[in-house]
């Protein structure tokens, strides 16, 4: 489907994103962003858009892409899961402000990120969705221009962040999807294996603790 484009974010797992370009490149348009400027990712043609940036701008660059491109629907995939593209479509034909493969719930109890309650490729209500792969309506995302402007890149929580920042503004309930997926290597470069990464996303998820969830 033509309205739908898929914005991946590659750091330094290039052999992952070419996998994913070559299962979706007759289906979709991609936009691969590449936050690692010591190896450029190689212009592979159309549909695929390129973008090497001049140094890494983390996760909330995915975002920030979102609103250079005029499909009404964006999903964010991550370098290290291929998700059925069925389950892209179906996804999209929800027609909902943002859903999701992967969500967490319970924040209102929890105390630290580890007691957040994992939701992961089943059908549920969550308190924010995690940016493993999610679907959002760009005219929803539209609304949040600004405040994502003036965010800025932070290195951890975007997917917190937008889904604090799109529950408040536009009132809507996030849901995970039951979608069919395949784990790509995720080598040894991704930012869980930071010791302060969980401790980094739970401040992030206690500025809207007490706003929204």
């Amino acid at each position: 489907m033509l309205d739908i484009r898929i914005i991946i974010l590659n750091y330094k797992r290039p052999k992952n994103v070419h996998k994913l370009i070559s299962v979706y490149k007759d289906k979709f348009p991609i936009t691969v962003i590449n936050n690692n400027p010591d190896e450029k990712f190689p212009y592979v043609g159309q549909p695929v858009d390129v973008i090497n940036n001049d140094k890494n701008y983390f996760c909330m660059e995915r975002w920030v892409r979102c609103y250079e491109y005029s499909e009404p629907f964006k999903f964010i995939l991550d370098d290290d899961i291929l998700v059925h593209p069925e389950d892209i479509v179906k996804m999209r034909k929800l027609n909902q402000t943002m859903t999701g493969i992967y969500g967490k719930s319970s924040v209102s109890k929890a105390s630290r990120y580890e007691d957040l309650v994992d939701h992961w490729c089943t059908e549920a209500t969550v308190d924010f969705l995690v940016g493993a792969g999610i679907m959002v309506r760009q005219s929803d995302l539209d609304k949040i221009f600004d405040k994502i402007d003036k965010l800025g890149y932070p290195k951890r929580g975007d997917d917190i962040l937008v889904s604090g920042l799109l529950k408040r503004e536009t009132s809507c309930v996030f849901k995970t999807f039951p979608a069919k997926v395949l784990n790509l290597p995720e080598g040894d470069v991704g930012l869980n294996k930071d010791p302060n990464h969980f401790s980094m996303r739970w401040n992030v998820v206690k500025k809207f603790k007490n706003l929204t969830w």
